[in-house]
């Protein structure tokens, strides 16, 4: 978005935080992005001066609006802290409304509560998830920020409530993020995420000779995949069970009992048990996921939270490549039922098999939604399109108000 930005000539700066002992922050190269960026540095133990610091590397520099990206429990306190200029907030996923955990989801089934209606409940809950963590000395990037933030304690609540009110607006993924923010009326704006078309080539096509896919890109002969079989792919943090990789395993199971011409790829560990017919590809870099997204028949979300988008979906789309998602979230508006893909329903494994079995059988059928996956894409999720549509507009009424 800020790359896009910066294209149409607007004056953008990323600031970001960056702590020097940890993978989870501050993962980007100032020197290397295509827009002026500054990396504001915070240790472990300071990460209670995060937001005073950003405070002063933003006044440094003077926008006329700012725009709160990615976050957990100092959020509120870093838009406290920019109380000086109009303030977007974007919300990725469900951090503003679940001290748990940024999913919403408990017991196997999205939690109904929110943190702004049921504030005590909510400080009792995440304090018991934590406590295991906090008794190991476990640290994640999650319990940094509660910790250093103070979210433990009661009178978090009154700060969290009152820098929000002071949002301009909230950017979010969809109607159901909107409708948890009803604390704050009227802010809610729904945007989609975007991709870079360039990265997953011109256009997708299938080959249909083959049953396998073959992708051309603007500078480069179609590569096809090695396999005989098709492959089936689920990429994305897949170790975690809400992403819903065992819908996918019972799915595969069924289909092998009746055939062997697909192989299942997943980025789960490589340690993870194989089958003839189930291959775990590890961890893999955004660049390596493009050849494995051009070599898929099929690529399947099977989340089981209420994923806010899906930019899995999106990526795997722009490849062209068909889709089959759970009908949650965001990913139920990306992917259209019959057209671009499938849409099954929340854990349902056999529903998932039989969409399988029916793009397995049905090359042309692949082709097709291929086709009208990328073109979505084009149409909906590329960011000159997103930018334009959502983020101009917005940039502009807070500009001028």
């Amino acid at each position: 978005m800020v790359r896009e930005l910066h294209r149409l000539g607007h004056e953008v700066r990323l600031f970001g935080l960056a702590e020097a002992d940890s993978w989870e922050r501050g993962a980007f190269d100032s020197e290397g992005l295509p827009f002026p960026a500054m990396r504001v540095a915070v240790g472990r133990r300071e990460l209670g001066d995060a937001p005073e610091r950003l405070r002063a590397a933003v006044a440094a520099w003077g926008p006329d609006v700012v725009l709160v990206g990615d976050g957990f429990f100092l959020k509120p306190l870093v838009i406290e802290a920019l109380a000086a200029w109009p303030v977007i907030a974007r919300y990725y996923a469900y951090e503003a409304i679940c001290h748990r955990d940024i999913l919403h989801f408990k017991e196997g089934a999205p939690c109904p509560l929110n943190y702004f209606e049921t504030p005590e409940v909510c400080r009792r809950c995440a304090l018991e998830a934590m406590a295991p963590m906090l008794k190991r000395g476990l640290r994640t990037a999650w319990v940094d920020e509660y910790l250093a933030a103070r979210a433990y304690a009661p009178e978090y609540y009154v700060r969290a409530a009152q820098a929000l009110e002071r949002v301009r607006a909230f950017v979010v993924y969809n109607e159901l993020m909107a409708a948890q923010l009803r604390r704050f009326p009227g802010k809610a704006i729904i945007a989609p995420g975007g991709v870079d078309l360039e990265t997953f080539g011109e256009s997708g096509v299938w080959s249909l000779e083959s049953g396998g896919p073959e992708l051309r890109t603007q500078n480069s002969e179609p590569s096809t995949s090695p396999h005989s079989q098709p492959v089936i792919l689920m990429s994305g943090r897949a170790e975690d069970p809400v992403k819903g990789a065992e819908v996918l395993l019972y799915a595969g199971r069924r289909l092998a009992e009746k055939r062997d011409d697909f192989l299942i790829k997943i980025t789960m560990p490589l340690d993870t048990p194989r089958t003839p017919w189930f291959e775990p590809v590890g961890w893999q870099l955004h660049s390596e996921m493009q050849r494995l997204y051009a070599e898929a028949a099929v690529c399947v979300v099977p989340s089981l939270w209420d994923e806010p988008f899906g930019m899995v979906a999106v990526e795997a789309m722009a490849a062209g490549c068909p889709v089959c998602a759970s009908r949650v979230g965001g990913l139920q508006h990306i992917v259209e039922h019959g057209r671009t893909g499938f849409l099954f329903e929340r854990g349902n494994s056999a529903e998932l098999a039989q969409q399988l079995a029916q793009l397995l059988d049905d090359p042309a059928l692949r082709h097709e939604m291929g086709r009208a996956a990328r073109a979505r894409v084009e149409q909906e999720y590329s960011w000159a399109r997103v930018v334009s549509r959502y983020y101009l507009p917005l940039l502009e009424r807070i500009g001028d108000e």
